[in-house]
């Protein structure tokens, strides 16, 4: 069995960037679940 260095770090490099991108999609996400909570709490009276 022979190792592809090549293939493995090009596979690699795909893979980082597809990670990035999921955790920036969840950012986002996360994101506006706080801005829709924020907008749409109802307000305290004190």
């Amino acid at each position: 069995m022979h190792l592809q260095v090549e293939a493995f770090l090009t596979s690699l490099g795909l893979m980082v960037e597809s990670m990035l991108g999921i955790f920036a999609v969840m950012l986002v996400i996360m994101g506006l679940i706080l801005l829709l909570n924020r907008l749409t709490a109802e307000k305290k009276n004190p």
